[in-house]
């Protein structure tokens, strides 16, 4: 569930790559190098520091020092001490907090690099705000084959979703696609639906889920759920030439914000040319972060070919920093547009329960095809019934094949769960990803489409309190999003219950029992992310013989008010003992115009 690019969002976006281009000579003059010291002495320490180790035998430390881009000692001032030498680079940082690198681990650059490219329409996502954006847009761009823009609300148009014919009748010589807010369907005109081939007599692709809606006479009407669209949609959009600039500002961001590990949770049909650029960026030393790649399995017959177009993605694209572990799998849609798969139907459409891409036995089946390939498993489920199909299936396998089980799965979003569900995962060893900054909006037109469920949506404090692994993410796919790629208001969000806008007198999110600790939320964006990555043996924790990843902050999240942690900033980013981010007066001006065109 995700949003796309609004005006204003636009306008920012674009403003920031002009002031990265004009700034690049100058940026490159402030890079950081330390020498490397033979000896038994550190390569750098750094001192009076307030270290929050994520380690359980030592939570706090005061000093740390690095050699070969590994921690060799944590703890006291006089614990380093005999670390340094006479080139050993000493770095005091005047109390402030320290905390392990941080593990985005689910997320989505391509896309958001991708997404840049679509037309930006009116923030106010009225009907009539949409249709006069349309013609004001077509008769600018007569020369365009097909118009892309986003986005509009599809909870003002209810069950039956809003009708081609509206475009039609501004637009008829050429295709229009216009993404919907959550990034989930897309309103179409008639010419678009005769590009795709889409007739009366189409099937859906995934009945439930992926489809073009119909009318009572069974006519199609512009509405196009999930991914049915895709095929077409990415054949003729390709990436444009600011692709690569986007994708490297997004991902310098993420650094800025303490991020030095992540998982790409899908470019739908763009993995190579996403993988292509981020391979060529780490062979020129220009990938900030450590990047778990995915193939992206969001239609059926994606299923057959999924470990063969792994395998092949991984061995064209792997690099130092880019690698390739797991498959992701959009099993089921999102309550929004009554797709996500459901063990009771929707209030307000009967007989609707939505749905899920395949049935358990064949999901079984697969499960045991990448274990033999020692693949790692990722799953959309937003609905009940669909983390409950999951689960069964994991534990299907697991019964079978014990301690011979080297797939982990990780089920992603998990909007609602049902109560007996909760203890299967830390039975079977199933990681929870959850995303934070969704965990503060009450969403009360949802009470009309799933009822009391929506008293109980984000759920993770039984999963906490059992010992399941419990890991965090921002699962931004577009522009829009930018600034919610940010952990620490990720960590606002759920610690508060309460969304960013109103602070303290922001509507609560129900249950208010499932305000999250800090320290289960630091948890689940270090320890618990770095085992989903299966990198638990080098990172999440500042801990010797780890890899020396960590944020230096300038505000220290224990101390400060609880509304006023997502702008909490970090002043320093190491990723492997290297500094990739340093807050610096260019940094500052440039996130100050951001804030100022956005």
């Amino acid at each position: 569930m995700n949003t796309l690019i609004t005006g204003a969002s636009c306008k920012r976006l674009f403003a920031s790559v002009a002031i990265l281009s004009a700034t690049l000579c100058l940026t490159a003059c402030q890079s950081i190098s330390t020498e490397v010291d033979t000896g038994s002495f550190a390569d750098a320490v750094y001192t009076d520091a307030r270290i929050k180790t994520m380690d359980t035998t030592q939570p706090w430390a005061e000093a740390l020092a690095i050699k070969d881009g590994q921690f060799v000692a944590v703890g006291s001032q006089q614990d380093i001490s005999r670390w340094i030498g006479p080139q050993t680079d000493q770095k005091h940082l005047d109390n402030k907090l320290v905390l392990p690198g941080l593990i985005d681990s689910h997320t989505h650059p391509g896309l958001v690099s991708f997404l840049a490219q679509v037309a930006p329409m009116p923030d106010e996502m009225s009907h009539d705000n949409t249709l006069a954006w349309l013609a004001d847009y077509a008769a600018d761009n007569p020369e365009l084959p097909i118009i892309m823009g986003g986005v509009w609300d599809a909870a003002q148009y209810g069950v039956k979703g809003p009708h081609k014919k509206d475009l039609d009748a501004i637009v008829n010589d050429r295709p229009v696609i216009l993404m919907e807010y959550w990034g989930h369907s897309v309103w179409v005109n008639s010419k678009a639906l005769e590009a795709m081939g889409v007739d009366d007599d189409t099937p859906d692709p995934v009945p439930g889920v992926s489809g073009f809606i119909r009318d009572e006479k069974g006519e199609a009407t512009g509405w196009v759920t999930e991914f049915a669209a895709m095929p077409y949609l990415f054949s003729v959009v390709k990436t444009n030439d600011n692709f690569e600039m986007i994708l490297e500002l997004f991902l310098e961001s993420l650094s800025s914000y303490g991020v030095t590990s992540l998982l790409d949770a899908g470019n739908l049909a763009h993995d190579d040319e996403t993988y292509s650029v981020l391979a060529k960026m780490d062979r020129e030393g220009r990938l900030p972060v450590r990047y778990e790649g995915v193939y992206h399995v969001y239609l059926p017959e994606h299923l057959d070919n999924a470990i063969s177009e792994f395998h092949r993605l991984r061995s064209r694209y792997t690099t130092e920093n880019l690698t390739f572990h797991t498959i992701k799998i959009h099993y089921d849609g999102i309550k929004e547009i009554r797709t996500a798969g459901m063990s009771e139907e929707y209030l307000d459409d009967p007989g609707n329960k939505g749905g899920i891409l395949v049935e358990q036995d064949k999901l079984t089946q697969f499960i045991r095809d990448i274990n033999d390939e020692e693949i790692d498993l990722h799953i959309h489920v937003v609905g009940d019934e669909a983390t409950t199909i999951a689960l069964n299936a994991y534990e299907t396998v697991k019964k079978e094949l014990g301690d011979k089980l080297y797939t982990r799965l990780t089920l992603c979003h998990l909007e609602i769960i049902k109560p007996e569900d909760m203890g299967r995962f830390v039975e079977l060893g199933v990681v929870a990803n959850f995303t934070p900054q969704w965990h503060g909006d009450p969403m009360h037109y949802l009470d009309a489409v799933i009822g009391e469920r929506n008293k109980r949506v984000y759920v993770a404090q039984p999963l906490l309190e059992s010992g399941a692994t419990v890991s965090f993410s921002s699962d931004v796919i577009s522009p829009a999003e930018w600034e919610r790629a940010n952990p620490f208001l990720g960590m606002q969000v759920a610690h508060n219950r309460q969304d960013l806008e109103g602070g303290v007198n922001a509507p609560l999110m129900e249950p208010v029992s499932e305000r999250l600790t800090l320290e289960a939320l630091l948890t689940g964006y270090t320890r618990s992310g770095a085992y989903q990555l299966r990198r638990e043996n080098s990172l999440g924790m500042i801990k010797e013989g780890m890899s020396a990843d960590f944020v230096v902050m300038n505000d220290d999240l224990f101390t400060m008010d609880r509304y006023k942690i997502a702008e909490a900033e970090a002043n320093m980013t190491v990723k492997d003992g290297e500094v990739v981010f340093k807050r610096t007066w260019l940094v500052n001006v440039q996130e100050w115009i951001f804030d100022l065109m956005y």
